[in-house]
């Protein structure tokens, strides 16, 4: 296990207060979906979203956004089914963009296992793949409302081509999941308007 400089470590679990502190509020949830070619434009329309850890939340996450993207987007999503019919086994463990995950995600976004990703993305044979990392959650107070931050990265084919990376906190654990849904329909949302694929009238 790798150790931290003890400033440092304080320094990133203070910020990570800091995001559970102001998810206390209105907002149950924080997404931050950022190109990283601010020139971008889609070359294609199929999309696949995917869980990168086999944590049964990171995999309902993402199905929950590849749902939502079909009802916000002009992207041809491949349906949970249809991944799983392909991907043998889905889920399975990727390699993803972070050194730790333990109280918080210690980022990294070169550290994804781009041969393994770009291996999915062909089999799927979609113009993109958006891979989602949620591998922990974390309570506090003995509360059964849970933190899930994750991370997630957006990829082009033909070569996995890193085209977006998405920071995530949602809170999970309420009932009928409602936070959840928000969240998920915000990274939606992100996705579609800020590569120009929103529906009309949803921009």
């Amino acid at each position: 296990m790798k150790i931290y400089p003890v400033k440092s470590a304080l320094l990133k679990l203070a910020a990570g207060l800091v995001v559970l502190t102001s998810l206390g509020g209105c907002a149950h949830y924080q997404v931050d979906f950022g190109l990283t070619d601010s020139n971008f434009k889609p070359k294609g329309t199929s999309i696949a979203v995917i869980s990168g850890t086999k944590e049964p939340m990171n995999v309902t996450m993402a199905k929950l956004v590849g749902d939502s993207l079909r009802k916000q987007s002009r992207y041809q999503v491949v349906s949970a089914a249809q991944i799983s019919k392909v991907i043998d086994p889905y889920p399975q463990t990727i390699k993803g963009p972070y050194k730790s995950a333990y109280f918080y995600i210690d980022s990294d976004w070169d550290l994804s296992d781009k041969q393994k990703i770009a291996s999915i993305q062909r089999a799927l044979g979609v113009d993109y793949l958006y891979v989602i990392w949620a591998p922990i959650t974390i309570s506090t107070n003995g509360s059964e409302m849970r933190r899930m931050p994750a991370v997630a990265q957006m990829f082009e084919q033909p070569n996995a081509k890193e085209v977006a990376k998405t920071t995530i906190t949602l809170m999970v654990g309420d009932e009928g999941s409602v936070y959840m849904k928000e969240g998920v329909e915000e990274i939606a949302r992100q996705i579609a308007e800020e590569t120009k694929m929103a529906l009309a009238g949803k921009k």
